[in-house]
């Protein structure tokens, strides 16, 4: 876990994560983890309280489980990239479903990677930083744009 610790910069350490899963067992990890790097870390249980957190909170990314009750991840995934608000935040799935239909399916959806369970915490760190830059340079050009448009 150190080399890729070493890795996180102190503008990545500023970045809010929501996690979404319903098993409690299956995140305290990944929180305790995140957040011994600084990162915000919010937690939804459920869809609709994801949708929501999503809208109100905008996190920089989302690590999504797909085997969820009511609306499940795929799902989720679909509404966030429906929605002008909450399109342009990275969905990482961290999920048990393993089969390459299951990955092509969230990607297809928007998702921008898909972990499988049980999670391997360095690679969870890896992925995450690698989606906050591409996020942040993101931004940049965006903004960059604008410039150039006025």
């Amino acid at each position: 876990m150190d080399k890729v610790a070493n890795c996180i910069d102190d503008r990545e350490k500023n970045t809010t994560i929501l996690i979404v899963d319903d098993n409690p067992i299956d995140f305290k990890l990944a929180i305790t983890v995140l957040e011994s790097y600084n990162f915000k870390v919010l937690v939804s249980v459920d869809g609709e309280n994801c949708l929501k957190q999503a809208r109100e909170s905008s996190p920089d990314i989302i690590l999504l489980d797909v085997l969820m009750p009511i609306i499940d991840g795929f799902d989720i995934c679909k509404r966030l990239k429906e929605s002008v608000e909450t399109r342009d935040i990275p969905v990482i799935f961290m999920t048990a479903l393993s089969d390459i239909e299951d990955k092509i399916k969230g990607f297809e959806l928007g998702a921008v990677d898909y972990v499988t369970k049980p999670i391997i915490i360095d690679e969870v760190l890896a992925i995450v930083k690698v989606h906050i830059q591409l996020r942040q340079l993101t931004e940049k050009l965006k903004n960059k744009n604008l410039l150039l448009v006025e």
